[in-house]
């Protein structure tokens, strides 16, 4: 569990199941919250640009199980930076979806997967300070 390998083999299963959110659940979720086409067609086109891009980071966090144990830590260690960053960044727009459209359920990022990227910036970050060799 403390191996920088297994780190990976999480991050690349976390970003892999991003393509479903993205591909699959956006292009729903679009056409219920967008009545305007041209506004829905530009969201469903950066949901899919997104699932894609999110395909291809599961596929670099896959491929970095293999690199030696100091390049490891250090790919973790900024990767965890990055992900607090990109905690902040789905914490704040929440509270501003909260603030400006409260009755609007599907709009933030449901609460559960905020606590998995928090669990997964710890579990990063933990592993990156202190794993062995």
């Amino acid at each position: 569990m403390l191996k920088p390998k297994m780190v990976f083999t999480v991050l690349a299963v976390w970003w892999a199941f991003h393509i479903i959110i993205l591909w699959i659940l956006n292009p729903m979720a679009v056409e219920v919250l967008i009545t305007d086409d041209k506004a829905q067609f530009m969201n469903r086109q950066l949901g899919y640009l997104a699932g894609t891009m999110s395909m291809l980071i599961a596929f670099i966090f896959y491929m970095l199980r293999e690199i030696g144990h100091l390049k490891a830590k250090q790919v973790l260690l900024g990767t965890g930076f990055i992900m607090v960053v990109a905690v902040g960044i789905i914490i704040a727009g929440n509270m501003s979806v909260a603030e400006k459209f409260p009755t609007e359920e599907m709009m933030g990022t449901p609460a559960p997967a905020v606590g998995v990227w928090i669990l997964l910036t710890v579990y990063t970050f933990y592993v990156a300070l202190n794993s062995d060799s």
